[in-house]
């Protein structure tokens, strides 16, 4: 241990070469795969998903040449891994991308062992496939004991494009509930006799909770479903699995059939054994594990997705396993609970738990480190509120996205204390670059190391590092769409003045995501009613353009700009054009989401007459759902609509200027 930070403090400065060198090729291209069902096209390395295992030595010399065959960009990051700022692979940060065709040789020296990986950092390529796992040995032998030593990746795959998953997050946070089967309704809330929770969570703005954003179609191990090693293991040894959790936005749990996990290791570094029943993983975050064969021969492990929508199982040995649990989905009927807590908090402290019975879930109260590890130099506090909403899918730190972001300077020499105050429901993996932290958790000089931190929902979480690196590193949420929406910083040593050539070729890229402006259509056709709206926005400004015809007498057209104050208030300039008067109506209003889920609207028009409407609406059933609107000029509807998709849906309305109607409506 102490070894490490030896190493960890020396790579304060580019270190030369030395020791062994060893050789790697890597290749990205694509490569047509069927995980599900359905043939799509994926992005691999060396054609296999996850890419190939690379194996070291501490004292080794990686030298990796990357060779992009893509038509965009590429990049590969070396997660976990302490090396020289400029080999860490992130575009126009730390180097410029690989570009099509083009080749690069990444060179750094192997400093500290353990279970780590390497991704793409190139837009979202990395839900594609990109991906593998990276194996560092010690010098010395292993003392603990174990017959196998296996790598399992763990990954979730959709079918449809990255981008077009984004796409659909950016037009209703809730774009995947039904694929998920997660829609939170009046009427589940009423089966659980929640009445009194529905109202206080309407009054806080929320409808229920959900635990993931997007609806995957399959859960991978090593490229599988349902993967098989070690057929040849026998009942009573011991398989050293190395778990990494490479999803893009997937926490998984680890569970076995019928007895403990062993802990090892967390995130490569070695920590004082735990037995447990459970294990949860973030995104990016790696353990180390034993598993013993039992008597039956084989051993059954699933990594269950925990919004419940999904597993990949793990079968060691050959016998009759005992299945392992499936996965169950969450209480999304739970109050709002806006109290801070400690993230993976728990009753239970850390033992080496040789005569102690398992722990049924870990945290990281109850990892520790096997040696005190104690940091020195001058103190630098750094608060940071996790901020975002899934209405608008929009993710940052301090309500600041990346790109309206100042860098956050530290001086080499300093211990940097951060706390993350997560304000919102969703859990944040958060991974600090070329560093490797303390999460402050009541064991004092043995609180695990790491490089990626869990935040739970609405919890803060206080992690310290010793500031002794060099230029800029980033920091940021490895849910990829939370990061690739804003939810970063960079960390900029003081003495660094940054490389504007970076940042100037970054301007011309499509590297930057969090600005970038979505589209989203709603149309509506009933039987004596239509409309249509369509509106573009990014994560502050939005053009909406809507018209209709109700009644088909009365026709009128709006268009407006609108500038996004914060998660719930929007000031907009617009015009209303009414056919039959052949009169433009100018107004200046604000919006505002209040709580029991209405938005209110009020305007000033040109006439200098005040207005106000309001709109919310009901989520009844799994598939019903009521829209109710009104106004002071005297407009109002209603509409009971249903569906079993976000895009479409059919319905029965009414408005001031109609009789009952039949429809139907479609979003895209």
């Amino acid at each position: 241990m102490m070894q490490f930070f030896i190493a960890l403090i020396a790579l304060s400065v580019v270190l030369p070469s030395w020791g062994e060198e060893k050789f790697y090729s890597l290749t990205v291209d694509t490569l047509p795969v069927n995980f599900s069902g359905k043939p799509v096209q994926a992005m691999a390395i060396n054609q296999t998903i996850p890419g190939p295992v690379l194996e070291f030595t501490v004292g080794d010399t990686a030298v990796i040449t990357v060779t992009n065959r893509l038509d965009s960009d590429a990049s590969i990051h070396w997660h976990g891994l302490l090396l020289p700022q400029d080999q860490d692979g992130v575009p126009y940060l730390t180097y410029f991308p690989i570009k099509p065709g083009k080749s690069f040789t990444y060179r750094f020296p192997i400093t500290h062992a353990g279970t780590y990986w390497y991704h793409s950092h190139t837009n979202i390529d990395e839900q594609r496939g990109q991906y593998g796992a990276i194996i560092i040995h010690p010098k010395e032998k292993d003392p603990r004991q174990y017959d196998y030593d296996k790598v399992v990746q763990l990954s979730d795959w959709t079918d449809e494009d990255p981008r077009a998953v984004l796409n659909n997050l950016k037009k209703s946070g809730e774009w995947y509930a039904y694929k998920k089967h997660s829609v939170v309704s009046l009427q589940g809330y009423l089966e659980r006799d929640k009445f009194d929770t529905w109202l206080s969570n309407r009054w806080q703005r929320m409808e229920g909770m959900d635990v993931s954003d997007v609806g995957y179609d399959a859960f991978l191990a090593n490229g599988q479903q349902q993967l098989q090693l070690l057929p040849q293991a026998k009942a009573g040894e011991k398989v050293r699995l190395r778990l990494i959790n490479s999803a893009a936005s997937s926490y998984f749990s680890i569970e076995q059939s019928d007895q403990p996990f062993i802990v090892i290791a967390a995130d490569g570094i070695d920590v004082q054994p735990v037995k447990v029943k459970s294990l949860l993983m973030g995104m990016a975050e790696t353990y180390d594990v034993i598993v013993t064969i039992p008597a039956s021969g084989a051993v059954n492990i699933h990594a269950n997705n925990i919004d419940g929508s999904g597993y990949a199982a793990i079968t060691i040995g050959s016998g009759q396993a005992v299945p392992a649990p499936l996965p169950s989905k969450p209480d999304l009927y739970q109050a709002m609970d806006h109290s801070n807590h400690s993230a993976h908090s728990s009753h239970h402290t850390g033992h080496a738990m040789h005569h102690q019975p398992a722990i049924r879930a870990l945290s990281y109260q109850q990892l520790k480190t096997t040696s005190p590890v104690k940091f020195s130099g001058p103190l630098r506090e750094i608060k940071l509120d996790l901020t975002g909403d899934m209405e608008n899918y929009n993710w940052s730190f301090n309500n600041t996205i990346l790109s309206n972001a100042d860098k956050i300077k530290i001086n080499r020499g300093e211990v940097v204390r951060m706390t993350f105050n997560n304000t919102t429901m969703m859990r944040h993996p958060l991974h600090l670059h070329g560093h490797f932290f303390k999460v402050i958790s009541g064991n004092g000089d043995f609180d695990v190391i790491k490089h990626t931190v869990d935040v739970g929902p609405m919890a803060t979480v206080t992690i310290e590092f010793a500031a002794n690196a060099e230029k800029d590193w980033l920091f940021h949420c490895h849910n990829l769409y939370h990061a690739k929406t804003g939810m970063a910083r960079v960390l900029r040593y003081s003495d660094y003045q940054g490389n504007p050539a970076f940042m100037k070729a970054k301007m011309a890229s499509n590297e930057i995501m969090d600005t970038d402006g979505y589209w989203r259509t709603d149309t509506s056709l009933y039987s004596d009613y239509i409309s249509g709206k369509i509106r573009y926005s990014n994560y502050r400004y939005a053009l909406e353009a809507e018209a209709e015809r109700s009644g088909w007498e009365e026709s009128e057209a709006e268009v407006a700009a609108l500038y996004r104050i914060d998660q719930w208030t929007q000031l907009y300039l617009g015009s209303q054009y009414e056919w039959e008067d052949s009169d433009w109506e100018y107004q200046l209003g604000v919006r505002y989401h209040a709580p029991f889920n209405i938005e209110l609207d009020s305007w000033l028009n040109d006439d200098k007459e005040i207005h106000i409407g309001f709109e919310t609406s009901f989520q009844l059933t799994t598939h019903w759902q009521l829209e109710l609107e009104a106004d002071s000029e005297g407009e109002h509807g209603g509409f009971l609509q249903w569906r079993n998709s976000p895009a479409y849906a059919i319905g029965i309305g009414k408005t001031d200027d109609t009789d009952i109607m039949l429809g139907i409506s479609a979003t895209f």
